[in-house]
C-alpha cells in the first residue's frame, strides 16, 4: 500500500506538471501578444517572422527567446513573485535593484570597466578649453549614495567619493560644482521608486547652485502634490507591492515659452516649463518639460539672467524648469539625440 501511495504521489507530480507545461504553451501561442509593459515601462518582442536565412544564422532562435520571455503568460506575476522570494531569501544585497527601508528601491552601484566616466570627463574638459566661453558641470550623486542609511546589510559600495574627487581633478578647464552635502539636508531628495532626484531635491540644487553663483535664487515654497507616480526603478524590480511616489509642480514662470525640436520634426511651441497631460499617465516624470528631446529652448524676458546652454540628460528637467526663472534664454541639447555640430551651435548662439 505504501508502495502504491508513492507511485500516485509521483505520478500526480508529473502530471501536474506536465498539464502546467501544456496550459502555459498554449497560452503563449494562443494569448494575444501585449505590446507594451506598464509596469516595465517598455515594449515589449512580438512575434518573430520566419526566414530561412534568420533560421540558418541563429537569429531567429534569439528572437524566440525573446518573445517567449516578453510575452510568457502572466509575466508580471512571476516577475513580482521571484523578486518577493528572492528578498525572503536573504539574497537582496546581491540583487540590482536593493529593496531598502522606508520602501525605497535603489539601484546597486554600478562598474565602469571601460573608464567611460573619465573618457567623458575629458572630452567635456578638451571641449570646454576649445569653445572658450565660461563652462561648468554638475554632478548628481547615486540615490544609493544619498540615502546610506537605508542600503541593505552587506550592499556592494558605491563609488560616489572617488568619482567626484576624479571629476575634480580631470575638469580643469571647467568650474566643478560638487553640491552633495546640501542634497543630503534634504531629507526627501530622492524619489523611493526612482532615480531622478525628487522637485525638492532639484530645488536644493538650484539654491546650491544659485549661491555658488553669487546670484539671488526664486522662492519656490507652494508645490502641488499629485499622486501615484511609479518610476523606472519599480518598473525594474519586480516589487509591484511598494507605494507609488508623489510627484510635485509649483507655479513656474508666468510669461514663458518652450520651443521643442526633434529631428525631422516641425517644433512645437508650448507656454510652460509643465506638460500636466502626463500626469494621466504612470510614468509623470515628463511632466517637467516633456522628457527627453533633441533641444528644447526656453525664452522668459521677466528672468534677470542672460542666456544658458546645458548639455544634459533627463536628469536636468526638473532641475532646468526651477532654471526657467532665473535665465531669459536656455537651450538644452541632450547629446544622445542631437546630431548637429554643438559648436556651431555656439557659434550661432
Amino acid at each position: 500500500r505504501r508502495l502504491t501511495m508513492k507511485k500516485l504521489q509521483n505520478w500526480l507530480c508529473t502530471a501536474v506538471f506536465v498539464v502546467f507545461c501544456l496550459t502555459m504553451t498554449a497560452l503563449l501561442l494562443f494569448w494575444p501578444n501585449r505590446e507594451y509593459s506598464e509596469n516595465e515601462k517598455r515594449y515589449l518582442a512580438q512575434h518573430p517572422e520566419f526566414s530561412l536565412s534568420a533560421f540558418l544564422h541563429g537569429d531567429l532562435q534569439k528572437s524566440l527567446e525573446t518573445w517567449t520571455a516578453d510575452q510568457f503568460p502572466l509575466r508580471d506575476k512571476f516577475v513580482g513573485m521571484n523578486a518577493y522570494w528572492t528578498l525572503a531569501s536573504g539574497r537582496n544585497a546581491a540583487q540590482d535593484i536593493y529593496y531598502c527601508k522606508d520602501g525605497y528601491l535603489i539601484n546597486a552601484p554600478k562598474t565602469d570597466e571601460n573608464g567611460n566616466f573619465e573618457t567623458n570627463l575629458a572630452r567635456f574638459n578638451d571641449f570646454a578649453a576649445d569653445c572658450g566661453i565660461p563652462a561648468e558641470m554638475i554632478l548628481v550623486p547615486s540615490t544609493g549614495y544619498l540615502n546610506e542609511s537605508r542600503l541593505p546589510a552587506g550592499h556592494l559600495p558605491y563609488r560616489d567619493d572617488a568619482l567626484f574627487a576624479g571629476a575634480k581633478d580631470t575638469l580643469t578647464h571647467v568650474t566643478f560644482y560638487d553640491f552633495r552635502d546640501e542634497l543630503k539636508q534634504e531629507p526627501e531628495a530622492c524619489y523611493r521608486t526612482d532615480h531622478h532626484l525628487t522637485a525638492r531635491g532639484n530645488r536644493a540644487l538650484y539654491n546650491a547652485y544659485c549661491s555658488a553663483r553669487g546670484i539671488d535664487a526664486q522662492e519656490h515654497n507652494m508645490f502641488t502634490v499629485h499622486h501615484g507616480f511609479y518610476g523606472t526603478t519599480w518598473s525594474g524590480s519586480g516589487y509591484w507591492g511598494v507605494k507609488p511616489d508623489k510627484i510635485l509642480t509649483w507655479h513656474g514662470p508666468e510669461n514663458v515659452t518652450v520651443t521643442i525640436t526633434d529631428s525631422g520634426e516641425p517644433p512645437v511651441v508650448h507656454d510652460s516649463v509643465f506638460f500636466p497631460e502626463h500626469l494621466e499617465e504612470m510614468d509623470k516624470y515628463p511632466v517637467y518639460l516633456d522628457g527627453n528631446h533633441s533641444l528644447v529652448q526656453i525664452e522668459n524676458p521677466d528672468a534677470p539672467e542672460g542666456t544658458l546652454l546645458i548639455l544634459k540628460d533627463s536628469y536636468a528637467h526638473c532641475f532646468t524648469a526651477f532654471l526657467a526663472e532665473q535665465f531669459r534664454t536656455i537651450y538644452m541639447i541632450d547629446l544622445r539625440y542631437y546630431r548637429d555640430s554643438v559648436s556651431e551651435f555656439i557659434s550661432a548662439h
